[in-house]
């Protein structure tokens, strides 16, 4: 795979979006045999799958499910026509035809901009036509690669007015999913892009955004990563939230680093070693099952 960064990368990372062009798109994995067998291979239970309501004004939340007895064609099957979001987390650790483009990727980014990229998790993103992911923010830095389809992606600021501290603390903490307050009138500061196959881009950390899949069938890489520094302002975010509850502070996200944000990372890591958190778990509950039986192949648990 060959990854061409388009922009003078070392000055604007982490600062501004960077765009990229990519040769992977034809790859037959992103057909539907390919995605079937990556389904197949990839453990079951790691799976994320989502369902997307309309977006109106406030926290948009989504209902979060599970395929147990499909088999990776019938749950292509169920994407392409029903309204349907996955996410295959580290599918690079788990489908040995992946790593090599996930390794492609990540060397191009250290290559475009002279910085170590730690956690490398390449995510399969699968989603159905028309799909709009509600306006969220990431913790860790993402690469966002399209294979297949056509997508629309709405980047705005980040501003505590739409992108609140106490919101980015909690879901830090894992307390909350990743949803953010939207207000229409967000979408007056954001700049939109166009992804098609071949296309590739990369944002600053805590940036907000949503996305608005075309009338198609949808895949995506989406590879998460961390810097040195978003490594430890996420760190350092943890920190605020413990200061906030225990304390009159209200702290907020800021870009500038300093021995003030490197105190709060060392800070948490100790927390957390004391406190033994585990790796990230949903706080969504499961409530449907995909069901090739029923006509929008979503059928409820309760």
């Amino acid at each position: 795979m060959l990854v061409n960064w388009t922009s003078q990368n070392e000055t604007r990372f982490g600062n501004d979006v960077m765009l990229a062009q990519h040769d992977a798109a034809g790859s037959d994995l992103f057909l539907d045999d390919g995605l079937a067998h990556i389904l197949d291979v990839y453990p079951r239970e790691n799976l994320d799958i989502w369902t997307f309501g309309d977006e109106g004004e406030g926290v948009n939340t989504s209902l979060r499910g599970r395929a147990p007895k499909l088999s990776g064609a019938e749950i292509v099957e169920a994407v392409k026509n029903g309204h349907i979001w996955l996410n295959m987390r580290r599918a690079n650790f788990d489908v040995p035809e992946l790593k090599p483009i996930a390794d492609a990727i990540y060397d191009s980014l250290e290559d475009a901009t002279e910085r170590k990229m730690r956690k490398r998790d390449m995510s399969v993103l699968i989603s159905s036509p028309n799909v709009k992911v509600h306006y969220h923010l990431d913790i860790p830095l993402v690469a966002l690669f399209q294979m297949r389809g056509k997508k629309q992606l709405w980047m705005y600021p980040k501003t505590e007015s739409l992108a609140p501290s106490e919101f980015i603390e909690d879901i830090v903490h894992m307390s909350r999913e990743e949803e953010l307050p939207y207000r229409k009138a967000f979408d007056d500061a954001a700049t939109v892009y166009e992804l098609t196959p071949g296309m590739g881009l990369t944002w600053p950390q805590f940036m907000p955004h949503r996305v608005e899949n075309a009338n198609c069938l949808n895949v995506s890489l989406s590879c998460e990563y961390q810097t040195l520094g978003s490594f430890l302002q996420a760190n350092a975010i943890y920190t605020n939230k413990l200061l906030r509850k225990t304390t009159p502070l209200s702290p907020v996200v800021r870009n500038a680093f300093g021995p003030g944000v490197v105190a709060k990372a060392a800070f948490a890591r100790a927390h957390k070693a004391i406190a033994r958190t585990g790796p990230r778990t949903s706080p969504t509950p499961v409530t449907f099952e995909l069901d090739t039986g029923s006509e929008s192949y979503v059928r409820p648990l309760y």
